[in-house]
Formats: structure tokens, C-alpha cells, sequence
């Protein structure tokens, strides 16, 4: 349930998603997919990037993303920064139980120097 406990849309949550991973260090944006597209539809919008599925009352979260390219880069590292953000962000916005957050590196993306 979201604020006034009404529940919150689908591209609603796919709406925060895609705001809390782009703001975490390393990621570069979120991705439509590589093979398929990765996306959350509603009257007239989709939300590329990012699937939301309900079952049973409780959210599956699919976030397809670009990495930045570093030495440093540990993807399960990055993976679990992208999925604390995404829990955060669902948190805030009251959108319900979550089951799962997946991550998927569809790309990576070198900063020129």
C-alpha cells in the first residue's frame, strides 16, 4: 500500500526503481534487456529497464542495468548496492512485501578519459 493506502501501480514502483538505481555508485543506467525486453506497462507508459511481477501479494522485482567499467568493479558487490537501493526505495514508497530483487548486467560502459 502506498501513502493514503492506496496501492501503488506497478509502473509506479517501476518508476522508483529506475530512480534508486541510477543513483547508485557504478551503475552507468538501466537497460531495456539484451535479449528480451525488460519492462513494466501501464495505461499509455512503460518503464524500460525494469519488470515488476506480483504473486501472492508479495513483489518480484527484475532490474536490467549498464555498469560502469572500473578496476575496481565487483559485480555481486554492485549487485547488492542495486538491490539495497531498490529495497529502500520500495520501503519508502510502501509498495507492499518483497520476494525477490534480481540483477542483471546486460552491459558495460567505459568512461572515456
Amino acid at each position: 500500500m502506498g501513502s493514503g493506502g492506496l496501492p501503488v501501480s506497478e509502473v509506479g514502483i517501476a518508476r522508483a526503481v529506475v530512480a534508486a538505481v541510477r543513483r547508485v555508485p557504478g551503475v552507468a543506467d538501466v537497460s531495456p534487456g539484451r535479449f528480451a525486453e525488460a519492462a513494466t506497462y501501464g495505461p499509455g507508459e512503460k518503464v524500460r529497464g525494469v519488470a515488476v511481477g506480483r504473486a501472492a501479494g508479495t513483489l518480484d522485482i527484475e532490474v536490467h542495468l549498464c555498469a560502469l567499467y572500473a578496476d575496481s568493479l565487483v559485480l555481486p558487490e554492485l549487485a547488492a548496492r542495486v538491490r539495497s537501493a531498490v529495497r529502500q526505495s520500495l520501503e519508502a514508497l510502501g509498495a507492499g512485501l518483497l520476494r525477490r530483487i534480481d540483477v542483471a548486467f546486460d552491459d558495460l560502459r567505459v568512461e572515456e578519459a
